[in-house]
Order: C-alpha cells, then structure tokens, then sequence
C-alpha cells in the first residue's frame, strides 16, 4: 500500500516536474527532489538497481542543475529559453560514458541480481548522460529522454509499476513537446 502511495506521489509530482521542465522554470530542481526521492525508494523495493541509483543522482545533479539555470536565465530575456550548444568534446565523452558506463552497469547490475539488468542498465547510462545535458540545457537532452523514457515505460510495465509506466508515457510525450518548445522559444547563450 505504502509503495502504491509512492509511486501515485510520484505520478503526481513528475507531472508538475516535467510541466515545469518543457518551460524552464527553475522551480522544477526542487520538485524533482521530491519526485526521486519518492521514485528511488519505489525501484528500490522492486531491486531495480540502476534506476534506484539513478533517481538519487538525479536528486545530486538538481543541485548543479539549480547554479547553473539560475547563471543562464540571467542572460536571455524574458519569455526566452537559455540554451548551450555541446562541444565536441562533451559529445565524445557522452558517447564513451554511454558505451563503456553502460556496459559496465550492465555486468554489475547482474551480478546484483537485477531482475532486468540490460533494461535497466541501458536506461540508467542513458539518463546519466540525459539528465547532464538537461542541467546544461542542451536541447539535445530531449532526444535522449525520448529513448530513455520509452525504455523506463516499458519496464515499468514489466515490472507491474502500473503508476509508474503511466508518468513514463506522459515523459514520452512530454519529451516531445520540450523539443519542440525549446526550439521555439529557445535562444544560445
């Protein structure tokens, strides 16, 4: 009962986060506190070890995320979205942290007996490299959360999260729409 409480906790207020995410509003850092809080003890009552450990760095890159929206909302006007561009060097590391962090989490999740190890392990390295794009506000990061937020729903559904798969098909679309919202409204700084 408990779980279910948590995961509706989390429904409700990974809705309000994403909202909060597609227009930028620094709010969001302190919402998804509370949101991974809630979603890490859920994946850690089911042993799924990627996405619990992903919900607690997600809750130490909103403390970056938090510094470094606040420096970039100062430099764009209102109703403008701020933007960075990824350098070469941030897409080579991504893409080494990708492949060389996703197999290595792979193995280790296994060997913890994580009951969807490569699921788990691909969508854990993916929001990772997602949620470090997101705090730098590359618009990129949108497409990575399409990927990994497809994944996590359908895991969730494997997993019977019912509540749970239901927020990740609301990320989906929510993915989409952030695209196309930054790309709209969005200026580099």
């Amino acid at each position: 009962m408990f779980l279910q409480f948590l995961e509706i906790f989390t429904l409700v207020f990974g809705l309000l986060y994403v909202w909060l995410q597609i227009r930028q509003s620094n709010w969001m850092w302190p919402v998804d506190i509370l949101c991974c809080a809630a979603a890490a003890v859920t994946f850690y009552a089911g042993r799924l070890w990627a996405n619990f450990g992903l919900n607690v760095y997600y809750i130490l890159m909103a403390f970056w995320g938090i510094y470094a929206w606040l420096r970039d909302s100062r430099k764009v006007d209102d109703g403008e979205l701020h933007l960075n561009a990824p350098t070469k060097l941030v897409l080579i590391i991504s893409i080494l942290v990708t492949l060389i962090g996703g197999f290595a989490l792979i193995q280790a999740l296994r060997a913890l007996g994580d009951p969807a190890p490569v699921m788990d392990g691909i969508i854990g390295i993916l929001g990772v490299v997602g949620c470090w794009w997101l705090a730098n506000s590359y618009i990129e990061n949108w497409l990575i959360w399409m990927i990994a937020d497809t994944l996590t729903l359908i895991l969730c559904l494997t997993q019977g999260l019912y509540w749970m798969a239901g927020l990740y098909a609301v990320y989906v679309l929510a993915a989409v729409n952030g695209f196309l919202h930054w790309r709209k409204l969005g200026k580099y700084v």
